[in-house]
């Protein structure tokens, strides 16, 4: 890869730049449009999973000289938060890193000089439990997937909440939803660096874990044309779920579920998630029914896991499909044996406002598409030999 550490001004857009999220690191991308006219930029291998980080992650690049800092991929908020220098309860183990704005020639203090942001979903053992990050506020030059420097105000976390579970792996956020300054990605589209439209898939291949695309849509990353529903969203991008299906039994929803790349798995309205657990558990061949519903962990044979039924949500004309081996996970920090299985379905409370939430386990099926510019989401079958298998080649505008 060509190395080159200057912006080339004048230069048209080109395609998408895709960022796979793999079980490796290595360094950042050089913040060079030059790359463009080579393809689609570049790739940054990261990481993430359901378990146990419960998120998906990617690199970012901070400061002059940049340095990078690993990032959660977050379409339920705006900010850029990272571990700062000093940080009371951040991990230190690489990838992670701290920012030190006295090391970066472009640093400059941010107004307010503190910030203090409060999450739910990121306590493992109970998704609706607060998490809270807080510390100083900076504007340094960002850059992302090859794109930028651009300038954007983010928090150096100084202190961290011990329940914050993700953060227990991976120091940082990236939100996607508004979040102004704080935003990298609308960043890069104001200046004129990306298209407004990002997507992303998660699946396990021989390279990666998932690719991230910034500024358009990748086709390889699909299998099959992507379908649109529009963006129900207000604050959060969301999409109105008429109905849940369990097999051939449909449970009434007609509610707004908010998609969050940051919650690993799929919570409920509690009036949903009662609905669900009756009609699953009429059918009493099901072996552990009402345990795993009540939040607890057992042992399942193979064929027990497979007698569970398929779970549907019924969108505007597409239909997001879950298996028994989608919402049935092992690996949970609420396991008491490796062997155990849980159920990836919770009561949302109160979580961001609806309780109903999209995360990881459901869109891991998908290439999932946020197109801000015409404010649709895009739902694609994810393409299971390419979405961790790409190699750096040229990505295909659609």
């Amino acid at each position: 890869m060509k190395t080159s550490l200057f912006v080339l001004p004048g230069l048209a857009l080109a395609g998408p730049h895709v960022v796979p999220l793999s079980r490796k690191t290595v360094h950042s991308p050089p913040r060079s449009r030059v790359l463009e006219q080579l393809g689609n930029g570049s790739s940054i291998p990261a990481g993430g999973a359901v378990w146990p980080t419960a998120i998906y992650w990617s690199l970012v690049q901070v400061g002059t000289p940049p340095q990078d800092f690993p990032v959660a991929i977050d379409s339920g908020s705006g900010d850029l938060d990272i571990a700062g220098k000093g940080c009371e309860g951040c991990v230190v183990t690489k990838p992670n890193n701290a920012y030190d704005p006295e090391v970066s020639s472009t640093s400059k203090k941010a107004s307010p000089s503190t910030f203090s942001n409060t999450y739910q979903t990121c306590d493992l053992k109970d998704p609706t439990a607060p998490c809270t990050i807080s510390g100083s506020q900076w504007t340094d030059k960002v850059s992302l997937a090859g794109l930028g420097p651009v300038d954007v105000k983010f928090g150096s976390i100084q202190k961290q909440d011990s329940n914050f579970d993700q953060f227990k792996e991976i120091d940082g956020v990236m939100g996607f939803t508004a979040g102004g300054t704080s935003n990298v990605f609308s960043q890069l589209v104001k200046a004129g660096l990306a298209e407004n439209v990002w997507a992303m898939c998660m699946y396990e291949g021989t390279t990666s874990n998932g690719t991230l695309t910034i500024g358009g849509v990748d086709e390889r990353l699909s299998e099959g044309p992507v379908q649109y529903v529009p963006d129900a969203g207000l604050f959060f991008h969301s999409v109105k779920v008429s109905e849940l299906k369990l097999g051939n039994v449909s449970v009434p929803v007609g509610k707004t579920a908010i998609l969050d790349t940051g919650t690993n798995i799929l919570l409920l309205p509690a009036k949903v998630f009662q609905a669900a657990q009756t009609s699953m558990c009429s059918d009493t061949s099901l072996s552990h029914c009402q345990t795993l519903w009540q939040n607890t962990c057992v042992e399942l044979s193979d064929a027990e896991v497979d007698a569970y039924p398929p779970l549907t949500m019924e969108l505007d004309g597409v239909s997001l499909e879950m298996t028994s081996r989608d919402y049935l996970l092992i690996g949970s920090p609420l396991a008491s044996s490796a062997g155990q299985y849980c159920l990836g379905i919770r009561d949302g409370g109160s979580a961001g406002g609806s309780g109903f939430l999209i995360g990881d386990t459901t869109m891991r099926n998908y290439y999932l598409v946020f197109d801000l510019a015409q404010k649709r989401i895009g739902w694609g079958k994810v393409s299971k030999d390419n979405c961790g298998s790409l190699d750096g080649s040229a990505a295909v505008v659609v």
